[in-house]
């Protein structure tokens, strides 16, 4: 599904240049539950970031489905990551003045979807992961916890064939971070749909169904 070859990122910050990304190689398989680890600094959220086309790569390639990624066209990287990729942050990013209904649909308003099918497709997915009662509640009406179920229904509501997760346990505790995590096997495992969490918790990793452990800027173990 997802093949890196040989990525690099480098930034220039003054005169300096510094690499973050030192060669990654990688293939993320069509139905994989897969964890990136390793400690902060290494690298792993600027990989989440051209995994995600959110940023791009100082060299190497990058495909998908065997397609390979150009980096020219604005648009058409606005489209891939629309249609393709559900994404989910440590910090929920839900809009505060918008109900948990209305912030599950905003990718459905992007595309250009009729009102009807966008709250019909939100509540569906709010029901997925038991947020249905919340609808109409407000993110400042919610728990951590309810707000990231949210925030994974906003993610999957476009239904995407990926979706990317940075630290989506991070600013949970043990009890809700496990349910968080039970909840995307359960994607994973009843939708399909691939699943690369990026963590530093070695607990969430060993329940992924592969992990790759990045050090220094590269993929040091499989």
């Amino acid at each position: 599904m997802l093949e890196l070859s040989d990525i690099r990122k480098s930034y220039r910050i003054g005169p300096t240049e510094i690499e973050i990304l030192k060669g990654v190689n990688l293939k993320v398989v069509t139905g994989e539950l897969m964890a990136i680890m390793g400690p902060s600094g290494c690298g792993k959220s600027t990989l989440m970031n051209i995994l995600g086309l959110l940023d791009k790569p100082t060299s190497g390639t990058y495909a998908i489905m065997g397609t390979p990624v150009t980096y020219t066209d604005d648009d058409n990287l606005s489209r891939i990551r629309n249609r393709s990729i559900g994404f989910v942050f440590q910090q929920y990013h839900l809009l505060p003045r918008l109900s948990a209904l209305d912030n599950v649909g905003l990718p459905l308003i992007y595309r250009g979807e009729r009102e009807q099918e966008i709250r019909t497709r939100s509540l569906e997915y709010l029901k997925k992961v038991n947020m249905h009662e919340r609808a109409s509640h407000n993110p400042t009406e919610l728990s951590g916890g309810q707000q990231q179920r949210v925030a994974i229904a906003r993610a999957i509501a476009g239904r995407p064939s990926l979706i990317l997760a940075d630290e989506p346990t991070g600013a949970l505790d043990t009890k809700v971070g496990q349910e968080i995590m039970d909840l995307f096997r359960r994607l994973n495992e009843e939708e399909g749909i691939t699943v690369v969490i990026i963590t530093h918790d070695p607990g969430i990793a060993k329940q992924c169904k592969r992990f790759v452990y990045m050090k220094d800027g590269t993929i040091i173990e499989q």
